[in-house]
């Protein structure tokens, strides 16, 4: 067997170094702005605590048109007023405080902090007046961490990648004046359309040239319905040994990459593939999301009928998804009732000899 294999044009090592540093800095914005409050909370987590009883809480909402003139809307900003009273070494503290919060905040000072309910703080034993309301509350930090985590593994993997492109072989970088044409690559295998399905349910045909060729059909948006209407029509004419007794040989192959390759298409890259591996992945990624909801982000839900900023992005992660997933399932249904119809026309005419 003799396969005569192209180049593939890789992006430059000096790129992917580049893009992955990019990745990195950018993950790093949101974790440096929150290192002080970490370290406040760090500190406050070996204060002292005691019980505090909470004389009074007002929550104060505040309705403000926001928006231009063109789209107006209200906008809500929450204030909390509250009064606390704790004891330390025989002292009475009454602290009154105001801040301003979200809308899920200001639903967790109604709900864990009623009027009457005694509450654990933390105090600094230098200043009993400087409290921790809540100590050890390390949630809003977990979303900048993953972040960070998930921004390194980025730049690991495109850094991994730039090195790698730097020891390849000279060998890999060859190619072929005609494989950079778009020539299919030659294979003295006897010529068969077979095929065997590999990952998510991709067609990997037997003989390397078929391969190439199926891949560049599909490349220009062909269907794999007329691919296969094309390929079993060509194997019927190879099996058919009255009439064209081996026609389908690696010439005529060439001659059909030929057609391929001059056919103007206006959907040359093959985009319904590429639209059905990336519903695979939208819908692995709401199976990712969907524990992490059910698990993390429903309790809170049930609990304060709110969602902090970042417990939304579980949610939108697993609703997203499915509604991308579903709109494109409806369009890449209609493309395929419509793309590209003259290539795959034009080559039954071809394997006819209506017009060769």
């Amino acid at each position: 067997m003799e396969i005569t294999l192209g180049g593939e044009t890789k992006p430059p090592p000096l790129a992917f170094f580049v893009v992955g540093i990019i990745v990195f800095l950018l993950g790093c914005i949101w974790p440096v702005f929150m290192v002080d409050d970490f370290q406040n909370e760090l500190e406050a987590s070996s204060w002292p605590t005691t019980d505090a009883t909470v004389v009074a809480l007002d929550v104060y909402i505040y309705e403000y048109q926001c928006g231009d003139s063109q789209s107006s809307s209200t906008c809500q900003d929450y204030t909390v007023n509250y009064h606390l009273r704790y004891t330390i070494n025989g002292t009475i503290y009454n602290v009154q405080e105001s801040e301003e919060v979200s809308h899920f905040e200001s639903r967790v000072w109604e709900v864990d902090y009623p009027v009457d309910s005694t509450r654990e703080i933390a105090y600094n034993p230098e200043n009993p007046e400087h409290f921790d309301v809540d100590p050890e509350h390390y949630t809003p930090f977990i979303a900048p961490l993953i972040v960070l985590i998930t921004s390194s593994l980025l730049s690991i993997l495109l850094i991994i990648g730039g090195v790698k492109s730097l020891f390849k072989t000279s060998d890999a970088h060859q190619s072929s004046s005609d494989m950079e044409r778009g020539m299919l690559p030659q294979s003295s295998e006897n010529i068969t359309f077979t095929y065997t399905k590999g990952a998510w349910g991709i067609r990997i045909y037997d003989h390397p040239t078929i391969e190439a060729l199926a891949q560049k059909l599909l490349s220009f948006s062909c269907t794999y319905k007329q691919i296969d209407t094309f390929f079993t029509a060509c194997q019927a004419t190879k099996g058919n040994s009255a009439t064209s007794e081996n026609r389908i040989d690696l010439e005529w192959l060439n001659e059909v990459n030929q057609i391929v390759e001059q056919h103007n298409s206006i959907a040359k890259y093959n985009w319904i593939q590429k639209a059905k591996i990336a519903q695979i992945v939208l819908l692995l990624i709401s199976a990712i999301f969907t524990p992490i909801a059910l698990i993390f982000v429903l309790p809170v839900w049930l609990t304060y009928y709110a969602l902090p900023w970042f417990g939304w992005i579980p949610v939108w992660g697993v609703l997203s998804p499915l509604g991308l997933a579903f709109v494109s399932r409806k369009i890449v249904g209609e493309f395929e009732q419509r793309i590209d119809q003259g290539l795959a026309a034009t080559l039954m005419e071809f394997l006819n000899n209506d017009e060769y």
